[in-house]
């Protein structure tokens, strides 16, 4: 619900209830915490990490988001938090969003038209407050409590006059009453002469000191701004959830964890590292080095040698290779096999590339010196992996800097057309 000074609802001039600003940017909160609490309930976790998640996400909301284009904006960081990509995400609101709006907007309506027909209970900024309406009197001055023979009495310290506690309200009714009786009466104002107004008293005084323009105020500097619906931590806090009978309806995904993200090119530039450490016989600088990787990286860099193995036909025992390896780095086996499926794709377009590099050193001087150069930029057009299109667009872009027809249709042929043909089925 929201407070007092927050409507979500009005009438219109139909007399139909309808969302006010406020109203819409909470049928948009409301939406991405249903949808996302489905996203969530699908994941393979404990119930009390669920419910954290749900809490954090809608802290961030809380503190991030004014009005209702920010929750798009906001949609890389609702992926992070879920474990999803962003597309991914982006896809599953594009199906679900309209529907489940139209419901929260249905029920939020529904909602507050009935708690306008209800009186709102009244808030108190201290339980004093709270305490001393219901009572209705005060503690009358110049009494107190006193015990005697097991009962509580209200003596007055002057006369020493006692009364049952029960009697309290009366004594201080009492004692109100005679406080106002005793109270002098007001004399009628005395009317005086018209007052000078402060200003013109100022300036009559001080007249000298002041110069400057006159303000003017142009028409557009009074007009109301479009500007967001401040929400903060303070106001959502007080949001209720809305509660839904039966299913939610929208897509119940069966939760994925996300791809392994490990850029192409810096896979690279680890297996270089790797083949120099192998060369200089470093085997503890190598150790050091492979520890002081982030973990996925450092699982697709122990998993090479397997990878070689297996490349070459060799029988590798896969599930005691990643149970040995998820003890060293503590991912899961799961985890673990997305590591490997990337680091097997990686390899095959590694070996691709490496073999077509050693064709573009023995095809001419000019291809070899064209290839060495282009190189670095073709190891980060491979950043795209597994999005083929994109890879296809910046390759042929890369290319078509080659003002040699036959030279840009060599390269073709070398790095582009076997790397498309490496789609996974």
């Amino acid at each position: 619900m929201a407070g007092p000074d927050r409507k979500v609802i009005e009438k219109n001039s139909h007399g139909e209830y309808v969302l006010t600003a406020y109203g819409e940017f909470l049928s948009y909160f409301h939406t991405h915490i249903q949808l996302f609490g489905t996203l969530i309930s699908a994941k393979k976790i404990p119930a009390k990490e669920q419910e954290a998640l749900k809490s954090k996400i809608r802290s961030y909301i809380s503190s991030n988001v004014q009005k209702t284009d920010h929750f798009f904006d906001q949609l890389p960081q609702f992926a992070q938090f879920l474990g999803m990509g962003s597309g991914e995400l982006s896809s599953y609101m594009n199906r679900n969003f309209l529907g489940a709006l139209n419901k929260v907007k249905t029920k939020l309506i529904e909602q507050e038209s009935a708690a306008e027909q209800t009186p709102r209970k009244k808030k108190y900024s201290k339980i004093s407050e709270e305490i001393l309406e219901g009572l209705g009197f005060t503690f009358p001055a110049g009494h107190k409590f006193e015990s005697e023979e097991g009962m509580i009495y209200l003596v007055d310290i002057a006369t020493g006059k006692k009364r049952e506690a029960a009697a309290l309200g009366e004594v201080a009714r009492e004692t109100a009453a005679a406080g106002a009786a005793a109270r002098p009466v007001q004399a009628a104002p005395v009317r005086k002469g018209p007052e000078t107004p402060i200003l013109e008293e100022i300036l009559k005084k001080y007249g000298e000191l002041f110069s400057g323009k006159p303000l003017i105020m142009k028409v557009e500097e009074l007009e109301e701004d479009d500007s967001p619906v401040q929400v903060g931590e303070d106001i959502l806090a007080d949001v209720d959830d809305l509660h839904f009978d039966g299913d939610f309806g929208g897509d119940s995904p069966s939760f994925s964890e996300p791809p392994v993200s490990i850029p192409f090119s810096k896979y690279m530039d680890q297996v270089g590292k790797v083949r120099v450490f192998q060369k200089a016989g470093q085997l503890e600088e190598y150790k050091r080095w492979v520890a002081s990787l982030p973990v996925e990286e450092n699982a697709l860099v122990q998993l090479q040698t397997s990878l070689l193995k297996e490349s070459k036909g060799e029988v590798v025992e896969w599930d005691g290779t990643l149970g040995q390896l998820g003890a060293r780095t503590g991912l899961s086996e799961s985890r673990l096999r997305k590591v490997l499926e990337l680091g097997r794709d990686f390899f095959r377009i590694r070996n691709q590339l490496e073999s077509s590099w050693n064709k573009a050193r023995t095809a001419s001087p000019a291809v070899a010196e064209l290839v060495k150069k282009a190189w670095p930029h073709i190891l980060r057009v491979m950043d795209e992996y597994p999005d083929f299109a994109q890879i296809k667009g910046k390759m042929d872009q890369l290319l078509s800097r080659i003002p040699d027809s036959s030279q840009r249709k060599i390269l073709t042929d070398l790095f582009l057309n076997p790397v498309l043909s490496i789609r996974r089925n």
